[in-house]
């Protein structure tokens, strides 16, 4: 069989493509030392500023010779973490980058005759990890975000979130979770309102939530209040941390809550009376609504289901002079409506006060009800201002998860996983400093990577300097200088 021209190119590692110019192209990985993350000193800059990695490195024990010692645990800590925020999230990718000069200048590596840490040195230095180790990353997350402050808080606010971190192995601690219908790990994150991780803890995949927020918050809350003694703490979560033991541990640490809870007939029994009054005042604009059942369910909610499909593929269907765009606003019609009782719960020792709130619609009533140890405020700044500020925690979470691959817990042991949460934790930390330094906050960690990091660059180095020659016209060169000047 003949042999095509492309097989022979990519031997002879060149390739070529007719476009039509009147010049073939021609492209070789021959260019020199040219870089893809010309950004990457932007990480060592904030890393300088927050001195996080070498406080990580003081929790690690180094039992190894050192005279025979290479790459220190500092080096192999930043390589690490540097090269998780540029997103070369698997440790095999360190054989790739060994000898890449923007890795090189941010370790602080001679450009010349020096190589990075391997994958196996890397996977050993994961290996150091242990409890105590740990235990004491996660001290520094909390210790890391007193020192970002520049001034003491009036108030810190809290914001408490799991996620699934599904497996595909027999790793040490991982079950099977019902509610997520995976073989996985559950960790627990804890953000402050400004975005800044104070929690970042490996649980196993059948967790106790309410004992293991109880156990960090206690942990997260005693140094805070060593450093700020009278600072007012805030939390909200969600439905699936509302218990008795998290209500009461608050309560006597002097913390407000704010935390979703389910309904049920009790919470329906006194929120029919503002759903009520949605209805009438919905049926006051001439729009038809279903009728409720006792406990606040849609009559033949699966008729209206359909009947909803169906104009829904009608919209889709027809075309823009038809008032497509246009019918998707008809029915925008809503009331929303705000109220309060108290309820006490039967394992409860007293009651608490309850917020809720109904947004009613020509499909029904969508009830939700938020509990809370505040004594005064109104219904409707408690829960749009204060409770539903958590839901930006889901946002830091994807940062985390989606784009910094948080969930790459492949080892066998536990603490070795949980170690490298950290190291993605302290990955995100470097990227929320570039962020908040540069007044970067709303960039996603996925743009920041290919707007801040992804940058190529040419690096030269004479007797007496090392020289970064960026890309030109990078569309992100103002954003980039400002953060640079910045840190």
């Amino acid at each position: 069989m003949k042999e095509s021209n492309a097989s022979r190119s990519i031997e002879q590692g060149q390739m070529s493509l007719d476009l039509g110019l009147g010049k073939r192209i021609e492209a070789k990985f021959d260019g020199g030392d040219v870089c893809s993350d010309g950004g990457l000193l932007l990480l060592r800059k904030a890393d300088n500023r927050t001195e996080l990695c070498e406080f990580g490195a003081l929790a690690f024990p180094d039992r190894r010779r050192p005279d025979l010692v290479q790459h220190t645990v500092l080096d192999m800590l930043r390589q690490r973490v540097y090269a998780i925020a540029a997103g070369y999230e698997d440790c095999n990718d360190a054989n790739a980058l060994s000898h890449d000069r923007m890795h090189l200048l941010a370790v602080s590596k001679p450009l010349e005759g020096s190589r990075l840490a391997s994958q196996p040195t890397l996977s050993r230095f994961e290996g150091m990890a242990s409890a105590a180790v740990n235990s004491a990353l996660q001290d520094l997350l909390v210790h890391q975000f007193i020192r970002s402050r520049k001034k003491k808080p009036k108030v810190v606010r809290l914001s408490m979130d799991t996620t699934c971190d599904e497996v595909f192995g027999f790793q040490q601690m991982s079950f099977w979770n019902g509610y997520y219908q995976a073989f996985c790990y559950a960790p627990l994150f804890i953000f402050s309102d400004c975005g800044f991780p104070l929690c970042a803890l490996l649980r196993p995949g059948n967790p106790n939530p309410i004992d293991d927020a109880v156990r960090m918050l206690k942990r997260i809350i005693s140094i805070l209040r060593k450093k700020w003694p009278s600072v007012r703490i805030k939390l909200s979560a969600d439905a699936a941390f509302a218990s008795q033991q998290l209500f009461e541990f608050c309560e006597n640490s002097d913390v407000t809550y704010y935390i979703a809870a389910a309904g049920h007939p009790g919470l329906t029994y006194h929120a029919r009376p503002l759903v009520e009054k949605c209805k009438d005042e919905f049926d006051e604009f001439g729009y038809s609504s279903p009728d409720l059942k006792p406990h606040l369910a849609t009559v033949d909610l699966k008729q209206r289901r359909l009947e909803w499909r169906k104009r829904e593929e009608r919209i889709r269907f027809s075309t823009k002079e038809e008032g497509r765009m246009q019918e998707h606003f008809e029915d925008d019609l809503h009331v929303r409506k705000y109220s309060e009782f108290r309820y006490q719960s039967k394992e409860w020792t007293k009651e608490r006060r309850f917020i809720v709130r109904c947004h009613y619609t020509s499909d029904g009533p969508d009830v939700r009800y938020v509990v809370t140890n505040q004594t005064g405020g109104k219904a409707r700044r408690i829960y749009d201002e204060e409770y539903c500020s958590r839901s930006q925690c889901e946002n830091w979470i994807k940062d985390l998860k989606t784009y910094l691959k948080c969930d790459r817990t492949s080892c066998q042991e536990f603490e070795m996983n949980q170690l490298r949460l950290f190291l993605h934790t302290f990955a995100y930390i470097l990227i929320w400093t570039v962020r908040t330094a540069g007044r970067l906050r709303n960039m996603t960690a996925h743009t920041f990577q290919l707007r801040m990091l992804k940058i190529g660059v040419i690096v030269s180095e004479t007797s007496r300097k090392v020289r970064l020659l960026l890309a030109s016209n990078h569309p992100a060169q103002a954003e980039f200088v400002e953060a640079w000047n910045a840190l």
